[in-house]
């Protein structure tokens, strides 16, 4: 009798305790979709304007995948919608990718009939599931932002305003929703496909006749085209020449766990794939390692201009492969991403006119505002006069920004090199000096001032979760440009106003000259790790 008891009691605890957690994720959904008029249109997701998307992408995309999953059950699949790539947990994955597979099996064979010129032509067997699992994941691999691909419906489209996008192999294009049918005609001439047609896209490496430089273009009267810009050919790529075989041995990082030391130090540096389609939409990178045959890591980079959004950022997610077929994020003991440098290379025309220093150096910490130029010497930044104190880096949420104005530095740099000066040179002080305000040091952002060249830097030295899914870190502005205008020294002020010459610098984050990575993710199942290092 008394076993039976303690069975009900521990019986209704747990009941209690899913109960709460359902309650979390539906307040959590709650809070995600209600300020917004979302609606569903002929089959898309329909925002009122651009501003109303870009407050809900951006919200989003600070939720975790099982309050998103259950948001687009919730919301939007329970009416009809279809993601052009759902996102699911372990809860929605069979009714929901059920749901998605045969929908994309009825539409496939409907369109075979309607196109079918007699009866010779009919389709004699129905897509496979495999086909479309690879085709999930090609589409992730190109676009990079999984959330972006939830909210595009099953045809690649949406609708912000009275504006369809449609989302293809030749990049975005996009009219007012009553010239619709006229651009599936445009794209009929083109020969060009809809990132939904499965086993078609085009993968023959070419831009698009019809906007053959990238960019904005309008096509037609009623039809206009976006296509990021092509990357400048024959231009000296310091980084991109370097081959991961012939990286340095020597690593230069600050000191992480030390039980995670030994791991990261033995991991190996992965040789990224980055999918050619990608470059219609910016760059991605990604790495993946298999095991226990239905598991996996994987380690992404991506640098993508969806036109509606920037998404840029690094991850890495556990992932686990269910008899649906689809990789979904799965929990697992513990997960770890360290950036031991993201770096932007931009060119200025600028000269160092200080003429009393060799290199100046600013160390603001950011929650208190304070500017250090020394251990002992500092101003506080947020009275210095001026409305942006801190200097205005589009990377959120850091410990320290670190500022650096030099004549000259070196020729043709190296992330590599950059990362070498920071920790010899410049990690030391700024540890201090945290250390002596007893705060974390974790994310840094480093601006590198020289004759001709600004340097920007993002280091995070280290994070990682138990009983988790992924780690990430995205540089994101939703839909404002990644632009920013930048002064060295805008906080200093009484007597730390110096002179560099270093004003009014314009930089643009989605296209800089060169862009270096050096990261490591990784998951540990059962106590044993699994996971790369990218570099490039």
């Amino acid at each position: 009798m008394k076993n039976k008891k303690l069975f009900m009691l521990l019986f209704l605890i747990l009941t209690c305790c899913l109960s709460c957690d359902k309650e979390q994720i539906s307040e959590s959904n709650e809070k995600i979709v209600l300020p917004y008029k979302i609606n569903i249109e002929n089959g898309r997701l329909s925002f009122p304007n651009k501003t109303t998307f870009s407050e809900f992408y951006n919200k989003s995309k600070n939720e975790g995948n099982d309050e998103i999953a259950y948001m687009l059950e919730q919301k939007f699949y329970k009416n009809d919608f279809y993601s052009l790539k759902p996102i699911v947990n372990d809860e929605t994955e069979i009714k929901e990718i059920q749901k998605h597979f045969s929908r994309i099996k009825k539409q496939r064979l409907t369109n075979k009939l309607i196109n079918a010129k007699n009866a010779s032509q009919m389709p004699d067997k129905e897509i496979l599931d495999e086909a479309i699992v690879e085709h999930y994941d090609e589409l992730d691999d190109i676009l990079g932002d999984e959330l972006f691909l939830s909210l595009l419906n099953e045809n690649a489209e949406i609708q912000v305003d009275d504006v369809i996008y449609k989302y293809t192999d030749n990049g975005i294009l996009f009219c007012n929703k009553e010239y619709i049918y006229e651009l599936y005609d445009f794209m009929s001439l083109y020969g060009v496909n809809s990132l939904s047609d499965i086993g078609e896209l085009n993968m023959n490496q070419k831009y698009p006749k019809f906007n053959y430089d990238g960019g904005l273009k309008q096509v037609t009267n009623h039809i206009s085209s976006f296509v990021d810009k092509k990357e400048t050919e024959n231009t000296f790529n310091p980084i991109k020449n370097i081959a991961a075989k012939s990286m340095p041995s020597e690593t230069f990082g600050a000191l992480i766990a030390p039980v995670l030391t030994n791991v990261v130090d033995n991991l190996q540096v992965c040789n990224p794939r980055s999918p050619w389609l990608a470059n219609l939409f910016g760059e991605t990178k990604i790495c993946t390692t298999n095991y226990e045959s239905k598991r996996r890591v994987k380690l992404k980079y991506y640098n993508v201009n969806l036109f509606l959004a920037f998404s840029i950022g690094v991850n890495v997610k556990h992932q686990f492969r269910g008899w649906t077929g689809i990789w979904r994020e799965e929990n697992t003991n513990e997960v770890a991403l360290g950036v031991n440098s993201v770096t932007w290379f931009f060119d200025n025309s600028k000269v160092f006119s200080n003429t009393s220093n060799s290199m100046i150096a600013n160390y603001y910490v950011t929650d208190t505002g304070k500017l250090y130029t020394s251990l002992n010497s500092y101003n506080n930044a947020i009275y210095a006069g001026t409305n942006k104190p801190i200097p205005n880096l589009p990377i959120k949420k850091l410990d320290m920004i670190i500022e650096v104005a030099a004549d000259y530095i070196g020729k043709d740099l190296t992330e590599y090199q950059i990362r070498k000066l920071f920790y010899g040179s410049i990690y030391g002080q700024a540890e201090k000096i945290m250390k002596s305000l007893n705060k974390p040091m974790n994310e840094i952002g480093v601006i590198i001032n020289q004759r001709g060249q600004t340097i920007v830097q993002y280091y995070n030295l280290g994070t990682n979760c138990t009983n988790c899914s992924d780690r990430q870190k995205t540089f994101d502005w939703g839909i404002v440009s990644p632009k920013i205008t930048y002064t060295f020294g805008a906080g200093n002020g009484g007597d730390f106003n110096v002179k560099t010459g270093f004003n009014d610098l314009k930089f643009d984050f989605k296209n800089p000259k060169v862009t270096g990575i050096n990261i490591y993710g990784m998951a540990n199942k059962n106590g044993t790790w699994h996971g790369f290092k990218m570099v490039f």
